[in-house]
């Protein structure tokens, strides 16, 4: 069956920062996934949330594989 293009990301998929599709997602303090790039430059500056505005209990960010495959299969047209 032919397709007519990339469907749209699913929201999870999109970065509450960039509003884009994460490169390298990761999850912060807040239980919310970031991509890296823009969560770091966040963090410089901020000891709150970018998504509720609470302060973060840390500065650690966990790497978000599960999201990151399924960014990559999205991409590869397969979902």
């Amino acid at each position: 069956m032919a397709t007519s293009g990339p469907k749209s990301p699913p929201s999870h998929f999109m970065c509450p920062i960039l509003k884009d599709v994460m490169k390298d997602p990761c999850v912060a303090a807040d239980g919310y996934s970031y991509d890296r790039k823009a969560i770091e430059e966040w963090l410089e500056e901020n000891d709150k949330s970018p998504v509720t505005n609470l302060p973060l209990l840390n500065k650690s960010l966990i790497p978000n594989y599960t999201l990151l495959s399924a960014i990559m299969e999205w991409k590869s047209g397969k979902l």
